[in-house]
């Protein structure tokens, strides 16, 4: 039995279409969908690290869909599907104006589902102006690039992508979060020119919470 995902407007399919696009850039391992109630909670790796050793935080990139089931069997549901399946459903859908998202077929494992952030129990601890934001984001892009030659081989590219990106940002009196969290707010196109975002936490989770979705990310541990 195919089961339906009915998108409560044509404007949430290109929200999804355009995000997990985005996503592609950063991190093609795949995207999470989690149904509950009228809701799809789509998620996915901004980085993750590849194993022991490697410090590169756990950055996750969610944003949240209204559903309608009025017309369509209801379901719960958490599965991890291929990008392309995702995107190639939804550009099909944008071109007929269909609301109806038929699930691939199949299912794909990732390791960076390991660890779920809390879905409570958040506690809000700063405010961040979005300009901030982008400006630490492309900050570490420029490390990045700079750190680099023209040909880097895996270790290299490791070794700069946890210097970077798993450097501890804020006030440490306050609120930490590494890096990598501004490149997914930045990268996934989060942030606005004049907007603001809400800095939460919940035992070793940190939220960044933006006008267009959260990043959510923890400091490197082995998955």
């Amino acid at each position: 039995m195919e089961h339906v995902l009915p998108f409560a407007s044509l404007n949430s399919v290109k929200d999804l279409q355009s995000f997990v696009t985005r996503a592609k850039t950063l991190d093609t391992t795949g995207v999470r969908f989690v149904v509950t109630g009228n809701v799809l909670a789509a998620s996915v790796s901004v980085m993750h690290p590849a194993g022991l050793g490697d410090g590169v935080p756990i950055v996750i990139g969610l944003r949240t869909f209204a559903l309608d089931f009025s017309n369509h069997p209801r379901f719960e549901l958490d599965s991890v599907f291929a990008m392309d399946a995702v995107t190639d459903r939804t550009h099909r859908m944008i071109s007929s104006d269909s609301t109806a998202f038929t699930l691939p077929p199949s299912e794909i494992s990732v390791t960076w589902t390991a660890l779920n952030p809390p879905r409570s129990g958040w506690t809000p601890a700063a405010v961040v102006d979005d300009a901030d934001i982008r400006k630490l984001a492309r900050n570490g892009i420029s490390k990045v690039s700079e750190g680099l030659p023209s040909t880097p081989g895996a270790p290299l590219l490791a070794q700069v992508r946890s210097a970077v990106w798993g450097e501890q940002i804020g006030d440490p009196d306050h609120v930490e979060f590494p890096a990598g969290a501004t490149l997914g707010a930045h990268s996934l196109g989060f942030l606005l020119p004049r907007g603001e975002t809400t800095i939460s936490t919940a035992g070793h989770w940190v939220r960044l919470t933006s006008t267009g979705g959260h990043v959510l990310a923890r400091s490197a541990v082995a998955l």
